[in-house]
């Protein structure tokens, strides 16, 4: 009796590149590394020579049964790792529970966030009402001094794009683009830098 058509397979150029690639990619994937590429390429192999005894030349090619195994390993492989980011050693806590021990005594993490954290985290406006409605008057007001051309494109770039606004003035994207600098420039001036 021969040699095992895996056995004999794994050792050739064909098999070590597909691994090695397969590997590299893999360490691409969140949760692996450049590192880790030489421990995949082992894995990897050792995982192709224990379902070896699964390979059926009836059913197709040796090196089609080798790209089906190292595809599977590498789903096995990202599952894990997933699965390991996931809830290993996971434990969630309340920020009422964490105590902060620091210059001004001892105190609970909810304690020293406000609104504002809650805002940022969430993305929402932390600003007041007043603030808010002075900001949108103070926008009107450098809108209404832009000259026409520039309150179209302002107007215009609310929701589509410098092609889109190119496009409906029949102009070029790079006078858009100039004219959106051109309508930031009113608004430093103003002193709106951050709306």
């Amino acid at each position: 009796m021969g040699v095992h058509p895996v056995l004999a397979a794994i050792t050739t150029d064909y098999v070590q590149q597909l691994i090695q690639v397969k590997a590299r990619q893999l360490t691409h994937k969140p949760g692996f590394s450049r590192s880790d590429q030489e421990d995949l390429e082992q894995d990897l192999t050792v995982h192709v020579l224990k379902q070896a005894h699964h390979f059926d030349a009836s059913r197709g090619c040796v090196h089609t049964f080798i790209s089906r195994v190292v595809d599977s390993a590498l789903a096995m492989q990202l599952r894990s790792r997933r699965r390991r980011k996931r809830a290993a050693g996971f434990r969630s806590g309340s920020l009422e529970d964490a105590i902060l021990h620091g210059q001004k005594g001892k105190g609970s993490l909810a304690d020293m966030l406000d609104e504002a954290d809650g805002c940022r985290r969430s993305g929402a406006d932390a600003r007041s009402g007043q603030e808010r409605a002075e900001l949108q008057s103070d926008t009107r007001r450098v809108l209404a001094e832009l000259p026409p051309n520039l309150q179209v494109i302002a107007a215009l770039r609310g929701d589509a794009t410098d092609a889109a606004i190119a496009r409906e003035l029949g102009v070029s994207r790079r006078q858009v683009h100039n004219a959106a600098q051109a309508i930031r420039a009113h608004f430093e001036k103003a002193g709106l830098t951050k709306i």
